[in-house]
């Protein structure tokens, strides 16, 4: 068995535990490491928090392997970085300190050894080390092993070739004895890998018995929302307990006897536990049992309350949860390392009723601090809806106007209308007329009705836009890009502004959410917007999906209803394609739209035809 070998030739080394010596096993590891020698199993999935041995569990596996029962392996880190940091600071380490594994290798000094950072050559076998962040490391590579490590780390793909664990995977296809292992500490709930190769496993937790009454539960760190279920029943949980503002005196809690259970008892019940999966059992006394329906998938989840680390006791874990709990990020590293569970990612999304409670007395004026105005209109079949935003340094906002133009939107009537709206003028506190300096108009309905307007219109600073969805796009294209983009519209027929719409609602809900006070990035409303411009304006959330094996990260809509949010990014997207640089601009008076040459001047300067030319 793998816990025996361990135990006989496994040490810990200088280089990579603050305890070196002899190694020996915790009770809840030899299960995990002996797994990968039972004939019933394939694959084996670890869904871990820090601080419980994994790292040194696939050593052990690899040791093995090697002196015992060779055979090719690989091994796949998230990046070649990682690998190369794996092979280094743990498996060189560990072969240089376990004698019947250098005969096999040799020292990695020896030229001749063939023992490398990315390989590891003994007789019958080589182990090979690849970034899961490189397509060409999976290639020409045949193993009868495939340990996947922190997979909750991956790059969505390795590159072209798609996801690594199908990739890593292929490689032992055509092995009926192969093992897969796939462990990491879990991430973000719905995208973690590990959490959902544990979902799809016989999955196994470590039943400890109660000291005072004999009861089986397993640990958490509190009860969770849902049951977790097991064969059919409610799995007892215990949990941790202590007196209020006082985490040093937090205690488990038995879900039977509710007696509070200290940590002195910690290493009796550990020695005593055993794991129940689905359909299979460990003891120590009998090590496993497989039921007939055993699919050959074994799943452990285990976390950092039954460890024997100083920093898992009760005390250290409460007090740790305390001092990070008013953090998200701290608290998320937390929940994810120390407690060995997934974070629910709630999306990034603002509060319309906390926004609806900071409107301020302010009606169709540019306050003190507006310096220039700019407007974005969404088209619907049936209206027009357009913002007035007023823009100050620092990217400071306020939202002048919202205006609805009802009608079809395939006649020119509200076409009139919208007209209307741009040549508006608004006024400053002190009775300054201002206009609007640049708008945007959403040409992904009835694009050629919106194309055709903007070329009426004639003005360099009036655009039609598309929404460019896409976490990473620019907002606007820069200056250079759009006049590479200019020269080529009469080959790609192009007649738009792209707008990069993601990065402009996260930019905006993260001002929205974070920004408390009048200043840089701070978005002012009148008391004329009601409840449903606020309910639109916050009617989407950012979410991480995985589709095809890729992560992506993708707005959703929490409502129907979104023309605020929509207007709100284009009437920016307007401040950005004006070019205005608000920290070095000053009001001044009767400040107008620059005119727009004729097509006729426009076409002769570029070399287009009158049909093909357009913003």
């Amino acid at each position: 068995m793998i816990s025996e070998w361990a135990e006989t030739y496994g040490v810990l080394t200088a280089e990579s535990s603050a305890e070196p010596g002899h190694w020996r096993n915790y009770p809840y590891q030899i299960a995990m490491m002996d797994a990968f020698c039972q004939p019933e199993t394939e694959k084996v999935t670890i869904l871990k928090s820090a601080r419980i041995g994994y790292t040194k569990i696939l050593g052990h596996v690899i040791g093995y392997h090697i002196h015992q029962d060779p055979c090719s392996m690989l091994v796949v880190q998230p990046t070649i970085n990682d690998a190369e940091g794996y092979s280094k600071e743990e498996l060189q380490p560990m072969i240089e300190e376990t004698p019947a594994l250098l005969r096999r290798i040799g020292s990695a000094k020896s030229r001749n050894s063939g023992n490398t950072l990315s390989q590891k050559k003994y007789p019958g076998g080589l182990l090979h080390m690849v970034g899961a962040n490189a397509p060409t490391g999976f290639r020409r590579i045949t193993v009868r092993n495939v340990f996947f490590d922190e997979v909750d780390a991956y790059p969505a793909t390795a590159g072209i070739e798609g996801d690594q664990i199908k990739l890593g995977e292929k490689r032992s296809e055509t092995f009926h004895n192969r093992k897969t292992a796939i462990g990491s500490t879990p991430t973000i709930k719905g995208l973690s890998r590990v959490e959902a190769s544990f979902d799809q496993s016989s999955k196994g937790y470590f039943f400890l018995n109660c000291p005072e009454c004999g009861g089986q539960h397993i640990r958490l760190f509190s009860q969770p929302t849902e049951p977790i279920i097991l064969r059919g029943k409610e799995i007892p949980i215990s949990h941790l307990n202590w007196e209020k503002g006082k985490p040093d005196t937090a205690k488990w809690v038995c879900p039977e006897c509710g007696s509070l259970i200290s940590h002195e008892h910690h290493r009796a019940m550990l020695n005593g536990g055993q794991w129940i999966g689905e359909d299979w059992e460990w003891t120590r006394t009998n090590g496993f049992s497989f039921a007939d329906t055993f699919s050959g998938h074994i799943g452990f989840r285990i976390w950092a309350g039954y460890s024997f680390s100083p920093n898992s006791t009760p005390p250290k874990i409460a007090t740790e949860f305390v001092q990070v709990s008013e953090d998200d990020e701290q608290l998320k590293t937390f929940v994810n390392t120390v407690l060995g569970e997934s974070w629910e990612d709630k999306g990034e999304q603002a509060n319309s009723h906390t926004l609806l409670s900071r409107r301020e007395q302010y009606i169709h004026e540019v306050p003190e601090g507006g310096l220039i105005l700019t407007l974005g209109a969404d088209v619907q079949k049936d209206r027009i809806e357009c913002e007035v935003v007023a823009w100050g340094k620092g990217e400071e906002s306020w939202s002048i106007d919202y205006v609805i133009l009802p009608g079809n939107t395939e006649q020119d009537e509200v076409w009139d209308d919208l007209e209307e709206v741009l040549k508006q003028s608004y006024h400053t506190l002190n009775g300054q007329k201002m206009q609007i300096r640049a708008a945007c108009i959403d040409s992904g309905y009835l694009s050629k009705k919106v194309y055709d307007f903007v070329a009426d219109f004639r003005s360099d600073y009036v655009f039609a836009v598309k929404g460019q969805p896409g976490r990473g796009r620019d907002i606007v294209l820069n200056k250079e890009a759009r006049h590479r983009r200019l020269r080529k519209r009469l080959q790609a027929r192009t007649r738009y502004e792209p707008v990069g719409v993601d990065e402009a609602k996260l930019l905006l809900y993260q001002r929205l959410a974070n920004i408390f006070l009048p200043g840089p990035g701070y978005c002012h409303f009148p008391m004329e917007r009601d409840e449903e411009y606020f309910e639109q304006l916050t009617a989407e959330k950012l979410v991480k999906k995985r589709r095809n094996g890729i992560i992506r990260s993708e707005w959703v809509k929490t409502r129907e209803r979104n023309e605020a949010l929509d207007v709100r990014v284009y009437a920016y997207a307007a401040l950005l394609l004006s070019g205005v640089d608000l920290d070095k601009y000053s009001i001044k008076p009767e400040s107008k739209p620059k005119p727009r040459k004729s097509h006729s001047q426009r076409n002769r300067n570029h070399g287009f035809g009158s049909d093909d030319w357009a913003l």
